[in-house]
Order: structure tokens, then C-alpha cells, then sequence
């Protein structure tokens, strides 16, 4: 009987770079050697290095090409993989039983991009190589939400038989974009992934910007949704596993949006609709009172009714200046951090739903008409309002309550109360000093 004759271990690592070069392209082969490798604790980017020649493999490491060279021996039955080829039965055991992975190199949330450009508190752009979102895109950090994003469809998981929805790719397109990243033709683009809003276990949300050394995090449990560019991300993921040399450089627009903002962002950037400059203007605003403005601007009945400019036209169907809202909630409600503004957010989206409900007519289905006889639906009762809610909130009154508390008033424009609190001329209309009025009016108003 015949013993087979080891290999030296540098002859059988040459070997397993043999096999690797024969299947690096192959995606179903990688990502089963992959799956395999995480009982292990071996995360997928790891094998990925591996598998693409990133990582020399060394004798020193024997214990991991090992326990890798026998995945991929049981995936590919490829003999030249066959750790036994080197090693004996009793040394894989042992290795095997004492192996205990990378758990201190493990790869997740929080994770940091430097030279992050602010934009809003929930807006930010930074430049990214081609390599850094392979990275990302290897070890699972980068979501599919077929929420928001229409490139979709559904299959059946074999396991459970759950129906579910997966990316859709098209094939032609993605090697199109191979094709370019090996010829050093790409276009420098944006892609676009969004910290989804309300997902972070951190409480300070999902996104942290160090203003100083100009970094940002995604924090521990955040979900990062591919809003755009899955097909780039899959070509870049591509390209690297036959060339990991290519460096190319993307643009990368973070957000912190929820479904609801996430949905229409997605839809306005694929109709590509024009930005006017007042718009420019309001989105690079930093100021807590218009990251909530905006919150609650898109979350709320507010939606489509607040106006860009600084005045609303009288025969026009908007409700109230961006202005007016973010200014109002910059001065009434004095936000000092993120996590407060988020909770003001969920208020003020409550409330105004709770007014509009209440008066239908006035704020949803005749504003201008009924703007001519009645403050209720100006511009500058927005001040009032939202002073009103910071009172019921401050003094827990449910909003349930909001309709006793305005039927009280006699909004009319021909109620002389308003005149004789100067907040309206003789001839009807509102007074360039009606702000403060309004304010100190609802500041008085017992709950």
C-alpha cells in the first residue's frame, strides 16, 4: 500500500493561487466559498482579498489558507486545493477545532469616511475609491431597499420559500461599466447611499460629522441603502476581482433620509428635474430649525404646500414660506442636538396633520378662496402655531385637545380683535409687524 507524498506548504499555497486564478471571476463559486467561510468567522472580505491575490498568503498563516483551500476544495472538488495535499488528517482536525477567526478585525458599524463635505445635517458628498466601496459592498455593509429604489424583482428563497425582492440587474449594462473601469474610461459619477433614518442603535442617530477633522460615521446599526448606483457598485466589484489595481475615484452623496424623503429624492433625480437656486439655497441650510423643517415639510400634509420664495402669492394654493417654518422653529423651540431635533420632527408632523384634519377647507381643498376672509391659513400663523404646539407639548396636552383650543378663536378677518392686537390693518390686511403679535398672542392663550 502506497503513502501519497506530502507537498511542502509553499508548494501547495502555489497551488491554491492556481485554483483561485481559475475561479476569481466566477461569482457563484466565490460567494459559496464565502458563505462557508463564515462558520468560521471569517468574513467575506477577507476571503475576497484572498481569492483576488490582494493578501499574500504566507506559511505563517497556514491555519486560515487551510481552512479556506478545504472550502474551496468542497466547493469546486478542484484536487489542487485539497489541504490534505500538505497537510495529514489529525493536523486539519486540529486546526480546525482551534481555529478561532478575525473576531477583532471584524468589519460592521460604525464605520468612518474622511474629507466629508457638510451639506445639511442630513446631507453630506466626499470622494471614494473604487476599492473603498468594493470593501463595503463585500462585507454586507451596503443595503438593497426595494422601497426605494424601482430596479427590482422578486424570487423565491429555496430555504424558506419566503418570496423576496432582489436587486435587478442588467447584464449589458454592468459589463459596459467593466469594460470602462479596466480601460480607465469611467466617469467620475455620484453614487448615492442613504444612512436610512430611525435604524441606528447610537443615540445620536445614524450619522456623526466631525466638523473639525472633517470625518463622517454611520453608526453602530445603521442600515446603508444603495439609493443610486448598484449597478456601478456591482461592475467596481467586478473589475476588482480580475484586476484589484484599478483605482478608480466616484463621488459619493451620504443622506440620512427616510423612506418617505428617500422615495422622492429617488424619483426628482431620475426625472432629472432642474434645482432652482432658492432651493440650492434652503437644502445647504445648517441650522437645526431647517433640518426639522424640512422633516416635517416631507412627512406631513405640509408636503407641496410650503412655498420656496419668501412670499406666497394670494391666489396661490401654498400655505407657508420655508422661511417662515424654519425660522419659527429656530426661534420658538431653541433645538441644541440632533436627537432633539428628530423628536420635534415626529411632534410638529403629528400636529400639523392634527390642524389640517381639523380645518380641511382652509388648508387642504379651498386655501386661496378662503384666504380672503379668514387669518387662519396666512403665512404668518405659522409663527402662531408653532408656538402653540411647543405650549401643549411643553405642558402635555394631547393634540386631541387642539380642536377646543382653536374653535375658541374667531379667525375671521372681520374680527376687530385682530386689529386692536395690530396684527391687521384697517383695511383687512396683515401688518409687517404681525409676527411677534401672533406670537406673544399664542404665548398668552390658556390651554
Amino acid at each position: 500500500m502506497s503513502t501519497q507524498i506530502k507537498k511542502n506548504k509553499n508548494e501547495f499555497i502555489n497551488d491554491l493561487r492556481e485554483v483561485f486564478t481559475q475561479i476569481k471571476d466566477d461569482k457563484k463559486i466565490t460567494d459559496k466559498i464565502k458563505n462557508n467561510m463564515k462558520k468560521f468567522r471569517v468574513l467575506p472580505g477577507k476571503v475576497q482579498e484572498y481569492i483576488n491575490g490582494q493578501v499574500e498568503m504566507r506559511e505563517d498563516d497556514i491555519e486560515l489558507i487551510s481552512i479556506l483551500a478545504e472550502q474551496t476544495y468542497i466547493v469546486t472538488g478542484k484536487s489542487l486545493s485539497n489541504p490534505l495535499n500538505a497537510l495529514t488528517e489529525r493536523e486539519m482536525k486540529e486546526i480546525k477545532s482551534n481555529f478561532e477567526g478575525y473576531q477583532s478585525e471584524k468589519v460592521g458599524f460604525p464605520y468612518t469616511f474622511k474629507n466629508v463635505v457638510k451639506i445639511a445635517d442630513d446631507d453630506f458628498i466626499c470622494s471614494i475609491e473604487a476599492s473603498e466601496i468594493n470593501f463595503l459592498y463585500s462585507n454586507g455593509l451596503l443595503e438593497y431597499n426595494p422601497e426605494t429604489q424601482r430596479e427590482g424583482r422578486q424570487i423565491k428563497n429555496k430555504s424558506n420559500d419566503e418570496i423576496i425582492t432582489v436587486p435587478k440587474v442588467i447584464e449589458k449594462n454592468v459589463k459596459e461599466m467593466v469594460e470602462l473601469l479596466e480601460k480607465n474610461e469611467i466617469i467620475s459619477s455620484m453614487i448615492t447611499f442613504n444612512a436610512r433614518l430611525g435604524t441606528s442603535e447610537n443615540e445620536f442617530g445614524e450619522l456623526i460629522y466631525n466638523e473639525e477633522n472633517k470625518t463622517l460615521t454611520i453608526t453602530e446599526g445603521t442600515l446603508l441603502d444603495v439609493l443610486d448606483g448598484f449597478h456601478r457598485i456591482n461592475a467596481i466589484s467586478r473589475a476588482l476581482r480580475k484586476d484589484p489595481s484599478i483605482d478608480a475615484m466616484f463621488k459619493l452623496n451620504i443622506l440620512n433620509y427616510n423612506k418617505k424623503r428617500a422615495i422622492k429624492y429617488f424619483a426628482q433625480m431620475n426625472k432629472g428635474q432642474s434645482v432652482s437656486e432658492s432651493h440650492l439655497k434652503k437644502m445647504s441650510e445648517t441650522r437645526y430649525g431647517d433640518f426639522v423643517a424640512k422633516q416635517v415639510q416631507s412627512n406631513s400634509q405640509l408636503s407641496g404646500k410650503v412655498a420656496a420664495g419668501d412670499h406666497i402669492s394670494p391666489n396661490s394654493d401654498l400655505l407657508v414660506t420655508f422661511n417662515t417654518l424654519s425660522d419659527g422653529i429656530d426661534e420658538i423651540f431653541n433645538i441644541e442636538n440632533r436627537q432633539e431635533a428628530l423628536k420635534v420632527s415626529e411632534y410638529l408632523t403629528e400636529f400639523f396633520d392634527t390642524l389640517f384634519d381639523l380645518y380641511p377647507d382652509e388648508f387642504i381643498n379651498n386655501i386661496s378662496k378662503t384666504r380672503e376672509e379668514t387669518l387662519l391659513n396666512t403665512n404668518v400663523m405659522f409663527f402662531g402655531y408653532l408656538t402653540l404646539a411647543k405650549k401643549m407639548n411643553e405642558q402635555n396636552v394631547k393634540l386631541n385637545k387642539l380642536p377646543k383650543i382653536l374653535n375658541d378663536i374667531d379667525f375671521s378677518r372681520d374680527n376687530e380683535m385682530w386689529e386692536s392686537f395690530n396684527i391687521i390693518d384697517a383695511n383687512k390686511r396683515i401688518k409687517t409687524t404681525a409676527k411677534k403679535r401672533i406670537i406673544n398672542f399664542f404665548n398668552l392663550m390658556e390651554l
